[in-house]
């Protein structure tokens, strides 16, 4: 989650939007930043900037937040396996809040029960999607819109993910709602 959780949080806070890192716990997060090198099928994982989880999934009220953005990279495959991380993006589901996710994050959506839905994201995660029932488009950079939920392939996408979330929170009037000094 490295460059997409470094870039939202960046663009978030530039528009002076209130924004929560959360994470299993409360501690600093080491991101990774996934590097292609010539001749490589897999990309290499190279280190990438800590960030700080500012609350444990357990002490996040979903209800005090208007929108939700799942990075992608790695932390995907691992934060499905937390329940109380489920519970969580059910509730911005079920509320029909805003949720936007890059990468692998929507292996995080199939994972909370989405279906039927048109998704985009990492090829690599097409065969997790198709799984879930949901039908995975080739959308090559463009955004993927169902709803109250976007989709974006990936980096150098990382613009259009902010961009598509900033407007459904905007098209809801909620982002004037939750401004930080």
């Amino acid at each position: 989650a490295g460059p997409e959780l470094e870039y939202g949080l960046f663009r978030m806070r530039e528009e002076r939007i209130g924004v929560t890192v959360a994470a299993p716990t409360k501690k600093t997060l080491f991101t990774v930043f996934v590097q292609q090198e010539p001749g490589w099928d897999q990309g290499i994982e190279r280190p990438w900037y800590p960030a700080r989880a500012d609350a444990a999934f357990d002490d996040v009220n979903p209800a005090d937040y208007d929108g939700l953005l799942l990075p992608g990279g790695r932390a995907p495959v691992y934060l499905r396996n937390f329940p109380r991380c489920i519970e969580l993006i059910r509730h911005f589901l079920d509320n029909k809040k805003p949720v936007s996710a890059i990468c692998r994050g929507p292996i995080l959506l199939v994972s909370a029960g989405v279906t039927g839905k048109q998704m985009t994201g990492h090829p690599f995660i097409r065969p997790r999607l198709e799984m879930g029932g949901c039908t995975f488009v080739e959308s090559r950079g463009e955004p993927v819109r169902e709803g109250n939920i976007v989709t974006v392939s990936g980096r150098p996408y990382q613009h259009i993910w902010i961009r598509e979330f900033l407007s459904m929170l905007r098209g809801q009037g909620q982002a004037k709602l939750r401004r930080s000094a």
